[in-house]
Formats: C-alpha cells, structure tokens, sequence
C-alpha cells in the first residue's frame, strides 16, 4: 500500500536531503524547533501557513506540495487571501485557481464581497493568462452558484483578453457568445463594446449575417458618433458586401459616410471603388482604387493593391499585377497586428508567388508562397493555407520539381508554428 505524503513527510525528507538539523532550520527560519517538530510530525491540523511558506521557502518545497494539504482545513479569509497574492508571485495557474475556489467555498466567506475581492485583483494584474485564471474561477463558481452579474462581468473579462490569441479564434469566439446571455447585467458601455467586439470577431471567421447582427445590437445602444460606432458600420458595409448585398451596403455607407473623421472619407472612397469591382464595373474601379492607394497612409493600403491584383489577374493584365509588386515596400503594414491584417498579407504573398512561378522566377515565387503559408498559419486559417500549400504542391508536378532541403525545412518550420485546431 503507498504512503500517503503528507506535508509533515515532505518536510522531514526536505530537511534531510539539506542535511539540516531541526535546530539549525529554526535558525534558518526563526521558527521554534517545536514549531517545526510539531508540522513534521503533522501533530498540528492547521500551522500558521506563514510558517509553512517560510519552511517551503526555504528548503525549495514546491508551493503545491505546502499549500494542498492544508487548503480544505483553512477557515480564515485572510489566511487565504494571502495564500492567493503568495502563489500569484509564483505564477502556477493550477494552484491559484485551487485557492480562488477555496476562498469562495469557504463556509465564513461572504460570497460577494469574494467575488468582488477576486475581481478586483484580477484587474490589477499585468499577465493576461493569469488573470484569466481567476476569471475563469469566478465564471465557473457563479455559473454554478447562479450568480449573473459575476458571471457577465467575469465573462466578459476573459473574453476580450483571448480574443487577442489570433490562433484560437474559433475556439474563443464559441466561448465569447456565452456572454450575449448575460449582456443585461454589463454596464451600457460594456454592452455595446461586447457587441462590436464580437462582430468583427464573426467577421474574421466570415460569419457575415452574425457580424451583422452583432453590430447592430451594438448600433442601436450607442448614442455617440464616435470612431467605434463608425467601424461597426463599416464592418457592416464589408459584411453586405461578401453577402452580395450590394444595395443594404450603399444604404450603411451612406451612413458611414455621416461621420466626421479623416479616416471615414478615405474608407468611403475606397468602399465605393470596391462597390466597383463586385459589379464587375473594372473600367471605373481601376482608377478608383489608384487614387484610392495614393490617398490612404500605409499600414491600409495593402487592401486595395490586393483588389488592383485581383483585378489585373481576371483581365491577365501583367503590366498592372509587376507594378504593384515593385511598389511593396509603401504597400506593406509596418506592424501587422490584426487578424484581417494577417489575412490580407498572406492573399498578398500568394498572388505574388503565383505571378512569379507563371514568370518562370521560381525562387521569388516558392518563398512569396511560403510567406502567405506563413500569414495564414498566424490566424489559424487552415482553408488559406492549403490554398497556398496546394498551388506550391501544383508547381512542382506540373514542372516535374522535387522539394529541395532547403525548401522542406522552410515548410516545416512554418507548419510547426500553425495552429491546426479545428
């Protein structure tokens, strides 16, 4: 039958190991050699766990080894709440979450003024996983415990922390629409930034009648003209737009065109010049979208030249396609930090690879593929990267090419660094 370890045992093999006599730890330590004898021999139910972090501390017991025995004896709040800041030092989810939870279920907590403790001091914390440890406790134990108001606040919380891990869209955005159950119990602002948040969520995964139904939600609670309020109706705009509603498109850009801001006149302009390429009206969208690139500042021009390269790739117009791709350096985003911006560069890397293998340029072509490969893997969109992976598996068929070293370790330190969830 094993032996059941309890901390007195850690403690004593601890001690061994560092060839410490009792006396000697309490030096250490200044703790009484009876204190010490007495957590050793486990003849106190309940130590001062100031002793025992002290004791943990300094014979490099790891924390969840000193701490689990004890957390369903402790009774007092502020002994737990001070459990709780030692082992956010140490930054061990599993043993802060045990905690948490021990501090809720605590038979003397008041069950509110806990939650509210937790959620505060979640707020306060730098590291994102960290704090979405706690809130994931809070949500947890008011989901149970039917408390909505700590379960919305906590929802929330965690999800506009995960919705900025690119690689895990889907996964958050299916967490994130539990909070539309709960939105009531938010604070307005709260509510409305949910809602626009989670639109252009659902537009990233090309829900587009989702996104649209989200953003309107957000619409129809917000009272200013302000630039966020402008953004979800342009996320409508693009969403009609990928429906092919090309009219409830005009009628929000009309709307849109309504805000006084710099930015909305040049995404008015762009907009309708992209009205232009889904009707097909070439002839006036060609010259739209070139003064449209010439207005917009960098880190946003990279959309449009991907329009001009669709464009010139239906009319075979290679002219147009080597004059875009010699401009690249104004065209390129000079810190990509949005799912759509990674979208829009991997279409970019991919359009470019297929012009160059078509030019005969095979190295510019393989490595421009590899970048869109690349981009793709960043947002999880597995669909783009067996585009691009399966139009670089043609080139090299159709041309009787074997994959050279360089080129499969290439590819396989893209694919190791792509999400493959599904």
């Amino acid at each position: 039958m094993l032996e059941v370890k309890t901390f007195g045992n850690v403690l004593k093999t601890y001690r061994e190991r560092a060839n410490l006599t009792l006396a000697e730890l309490s030096n250490k330590t200044e703790i009484s050699t009876a204190t010490i004898s007495k957590i050793e021999t486990d003849s106190l139910t309940r130590p001062n766990m100031r002793n025992v972090i002290e004791l943990a501390k300094e014979l490099k017991i790891p924390l969840f080894q000193a701490i689990t025995p004890y957390l369903d004896k402790i009774k007092r709040i502020e002994t737990l709440e001070f459990l709780l800041e030692i082992v956010l030092e140490q930054g061990n989810t599993s043993l802060i979450q045990k905690v948490a939870l021990r501090l809720l279920e605590c038979p003397k907590n008041n069950t509110f003024l806990s939650l509210d403790y937790l959620y505060q001091l979640a707020g306060n914390m730098e590291k994102g996983e960290l704090r979405v440890a706690i809130y994931d406790i809070i949500s947890h134990y008011s989901r149970e415990h039917g408390i909505p108001v700590y379960l919305a606040r906590s929802l929330y919380q965690k999800y506009m922390i995960r919705r900025e891990n690119f690689k895990e869209l889907d996964q958050t955005y299916i967490e994130g629409k539990e909070l539309l159950h709960y939105m009531g119990y938010l604070h307005r602002d709260e509510r409305i930034l949910a809602n626009y948040k989670l639109g252009v969520h659902a537009w990233c995964r090309k829900l587009y009648e989702e996104c649209i139904q989200l953003c309107k939600q957000g619409i129809d609670q917000d009272p200013s003209q302000s630039e966020r309020k402008a953004a979800a109706i342009l996320t409508i705009i693009t969403s009609y737009m990928e429906l092919g509603d090309y009219i409830l498109a005009t009628v929000y850009l009309d709307k849109y065109d309504e805000f006084n801001f710099p930015q909305v006149r040049k995404n008015a302009q762009y907009l309708r010049a992209k009205l232009y390429v889904k009707t097909e009206k070439f002839t006036k969208a060609i010259p739209a979208l070139q003064e449209c690139l010439e207005r917009q500042d960098q880190n946003d021009r990279l959309p449009i030249a991907n329009d001009l390269l669709a464009i010139y790739l239906t009319m075979n117009n290679k002219e147009g396609m080597q004059n875009i791709f010699s401009t690249e350096s104004t065209l390129i985003p000079a810190a990509p930090n949005t799912p759509s911006k990674y979208e829009q560069l991997g279409l970019y890397y991919r359009a470019k690879g297929v012009f160059y293998l078509q030019q005969d340029s095979e190295e510019l072509g393989v490595n421009s593929l590899i970048e869109s490969l690349n981009y793709f893997g960043k947002i999880g969109a597995l669909e783009e990267v067996n585009r691009s992976f399966t139009t670089l598996l043609e080139y090299h068929i159709i041309n009787g090419k074997k994959f050279s070293l360089d080129l499969l370790q290439n590819l396989s330190k893209v694919y190791n660094g792509i999400n493959f969830q599904s």
